[in-house]
């Protein structure tokens, strides 16, 4: 935080500057996005943050939410008028990301006025209304302590890692072999010494996808050590560069620490039966906010979730969908927001167990894999059968009984997620279903099921050149094999793959979700 001089000018529309005084929210403080060119001329309002940007087109959904999320009642967004900006875009890209964060808000549970965007004309410089000094936060002073370094506890030993300094972790991590210095070896080295001072850097580049643990002589999971270290590195207010501004882990945080009623199940159409109270649930996870914040990569993942519904009732199942339902904690857990983390598994379990849920049913294998492994230690054994989607419609459903035509089959590959493959080791229920697709034929990309390449999903973390090298390298393996298709059953991969694809003139084939591939075939019946 800086001490600013500076003499408040009446620059903003008068209309305007009277209708940011009336906004104050009912609960919170106010934070103010300004445009450097407008800081010195915007009125302060009492329990007002204003920070600075170069332009008002730099403030993401990311950053709006991020401010939501460590308390701020609303945000306001002040920059140039259109035709004054020298950016020229700034206002109109500020817009697009006020509408996209409303969007997110809205489901939420928040009013459409917590997020406002108002003009002004630097050029107008009326009488002196007020002098004083006033606080400017520099944006950047807010997301905690990037790139710096913390300091081991003594009792996190070597008896809880038994590292046998073989390096075969390094020889096959995907980062390690993109060439851009990391070592998950030297890592766990360093972090077993004592008086060590761990890099966050190298903390936070690992991917967690485990590929290492099927070379490891220990048999230990290199990635959950990861995350107890990114716990220790989280605690010590040392945190990573957030993809996307951190807008998924400011959506976590919200419905952790500040949670309202949320409006999030308005895609569910009539056609499809779904339960307020039953023995199985569906587990919706982010999908709701996914379908906002990624469209622009043709990301349709509510249509993914209403073809799972009709997928379970076409096998008999009438699943149960909460409105109540929050995000699993998967990212936060992973960024070492741990309180966070448990807050909302307590929250998951209490909804679940007042529905009467018994059997919950996964879209999402980082929602499946955080309530199998990470909820008995967050709060207790959650007495629930958990079970993926497609091993239930492998087990329930029957198999397509169209005939193959030679002629016309369409070629496609099935991408193994880290989570659902390698952590939770369901290989073969998504090819059953595929397999038995008529026209389709599926073909296996060089690295598959245990040796599965990453989408570089990095839950939402360090999202830099090495991430884009792996996902360049993932889609050429599936155009060397001749697929048109990557089938994949998880969104996140969907989404990783497609930014990655949008960015590559080379590697163009068609990234699906595999339960809108298997629905849209009308062959998934009841036994």
């Amino acid at each position: 935080m800086r001490f600013v001089p500076a003499v408040l000018y009446r620059a903003v529309l008068v209309s305007q500057v009277e209708k940011m005084t009336d906004t104050k929210p009912k609960s919170g403080f106010q934070v103010a996005y300004v445009c450097s060119r407008l800081a010195g001329n915007v009125p302060i309002v009492e329990g007002q943050k204003l920070r600075s940007v170069v332009c008002i087109g730099q403030v993401t959904t990311g950053q709006i939410l991020q401010a939501i999320s460590e308390g701020a009642g609303q945000v306001l967004l002040v920059g140039c008028q259109d035709e004054n900006c020298r950016h020229e875009l700034g206002p109109e890209i500020a817009r697009e990301q006020v509408a996209i964060a409303r969007k997110v808000l809205e489901l939420l549970g928040y009013e459409r006025t917590a997020v406002e965007f108002f003009t002004g004309d630097p050029g107008l410089k009326n009488n002196i209304t007020n002098k004083q000094v006033f606080f400017v936060e520099d944006a950047t002073e807010t997301v905690g302590k990037q790139m710096a370094s913390f300091d081991i506890p003594a009792d996190f030993t070597a008896a809880e890692f038994v590292c046998l300094e073989c390096g075969r972790c390094s020889g096959i991590c995907p980062i390690a072999r993109t060439g851009f210095g990391f070592s998950p070896r030297r890592l766990i080295k360093q972090a077993l010494a004592e008086g060590t001072a761990l890099s966050s850097r190298a903390v936070y580049a690992c991917l967690g996808c485990d590929l290492c643990s099927t070379v490891c002589p220990s048999g230990e999971s290199i990635g959950r050590t990861v995350q107890r270290l990114r716990a220790i590195a989280f605690n010590n207010r040392v945190k990573p560069v957030l993809a996307h501004s951190g807008v998924i882990q400011a959506i976590g945080k919200i419905m952790a620490q500040r949670p309202k009623k949320q409006r999030r199940s308005n895609w569910i159409t009539p056609d499809l039966q779904v339960s307020d109270n039953g023995e199985t649930a569906l587990f919706i996870g982010c999908l709701p906010y996914f379908d906002v914040l990624f469209q622009e990569l043709g990301i349709n993942s509510l249509k993914t979730a209403r073809n799972a519904i009709r997928c379970l009732n076409k096998i008999g199942v009438t699943p149960v969908v909460m409105d109540e339902e929050q995000c699993c904690g998967h990212d936060l857990l992973w960024l070492g927001d741990v309180s966070s983390a448990k807050a909302l598994a307590e929250h998951n379990l209490k909804h679940l167990q007042r529905a009467g849920v018994r059997r919950v049913v996964f879209l999402c294998p980082e929602c499946q894999h955080t309530f199998q492994f990470d909820y008995p230690k967050l709060v207790n054994k959650t007495g629930l059968e958990l079970i993926h989607i497609s091993q239930l419609l492998a087990e329930r459903g029957e198999q397509p009984r169209a005939e193959k035509q030679q002629e016309s089959r369409r070629v496609i590959t099935y991408h193994d997620p880290c989570r659902l493959g390698r952590q939770l080791g369901v290989y073969e229920p998504p090819r059953q279903l595929l397999a038995a697709l008529p026209d389709i034929e599926l073909r296996e990309m060089e690295h598959n099921r245990q040796q599965a390449l990453c989408c570089g999903g990095t839950s939402w973390l360090e999202c830099g050149a090495a991430v884009k090298l792996m996902q360049e390298r993932r889609l050429a393996e599936a155009r060397a094999i001749g697929a048109d298709t990557v089938v994949t059953a998880c969104t996140k991969c969907e989404i990783h793959l497609r930014c990655a694809m949008s960015k590559s003139a080379e590697n163009k084939v068609q990234i699906i979700n595999f339960i809108d591939l298997i629905c849209e075939s009308d062959t998934m019946e009841a036994r």
